[in-house]
């Protein structure tokens, strides 16, 4: 067996260990299909009702993209944070003395969580097409295709963060909070164009801004008058950047407090 088809099947056990587990308990996909119509459905609706005709662009459509990326982050935090879940039952110790890149095996912890996130993305596309956002197949197939660069940098973040924690119950929490927090001030919800002082500069350190960001700009194509930050190169640059640099911190840090168990 080549390198290259042990790191591959690496990835695919463990991915397939926790899209198993996933299927095995539905009761983990509740909040993949509740989270689409409470934020956009009820709170989105809210929004488009009172505010949204007062926007140049479409408030419903703006949404749906912002709540797609937002849904991927939130569900891939939930399922990376599973990773200390897995380091108390002595999970974690078995698959880091196997002959396998440590990376393999985060890589296939992501692909994994990627599951049920994939769920809510496609659910929340159902959910916005009701409340009469408006999305072209070829709209579809551009945030579809750009999807796992966003589950990528959403487990990256996650992995940083759960890499410095102990308890499971403190990583769901910490999941939680960031993520709330980025759902907010990243621009999912509400436009952060024109944010000054200490919201602009919070806004422009948490990552999601940059995903959202950048899905909105392929998903308007460039248009001008697009509610966006920065172009799609540069939000990619600046994806790719925290991303490697989370994976690589994040990874070395579960691993040693893995092996300091």
């Amino acid at each position: 067996m080549t390198k290259f088809t042990k790191e591959l099947n690496a990835i695919v056990t463990l991915a397939m260990r926790d899209i198993t587990l996933c299927i095995k308990s539905p009761a983990k996909l509740i909040p993949a299909l509740i989270m689409p119509i409470m934020f956009l459905g009820m709170f989105g609706g809210q929004l488009s009702q009172n505010m949204g005709m007062n926007m140049s662009f479409d408030f419903n459509t703006f949404m749906l993209v912002g709540m797609l990326v937002q849904g991927l982050f939130m569900i891939m935090g939930n399922g990376i944070a599973s990773l200390v879940e897995d380091r108390e039952n002595d999970f974690t110790q078995e698959i880091l003395v196997s002959p396998v890149s440590r990376y393999s095996l985060i890589l296939g912890k992501i692909v994994g969580a990627s599951f049920a996130s994939y769920i809510t993305f496609f659910f929340t596309i159902i959910v916005g097409l009701f409340i009469g956002a408006r999305l072209s197949i070829n709209q579809f197939v551009t945030l579809l295709a750009f999807s796992p660069l966003i589950c990528l940098a959403a487990g990256s973040l996650g992995v940083v963060c759960v890499g410095f924690i102990q308890k499971a119950a403190t990583a769901g929490i910490v999941i939680m909070m960031l993520s709330m927090a980025q759902t907010f001030l990243s621009g999912a919800l509400i436009p952060v164009t024109h944010s000054t002082g200490i919201m602009a500069v919070v806004s422009r350190l948490l990552p999601m801004t940059y995903c959202v960001d950048f899905m909105r700009g392929m998903f308007y194509d460039g248009l001008s008058s697009a509610p966006t930050l920065h172009t799609p190169p540069v939000d990619l640059a600046i994806i790719i950047a925290f991303t490697a640099v989370f994976l690589v911190a994040g990874t070395a840090s579960f691993v040693r407090a893995g092996k300091n168990r």
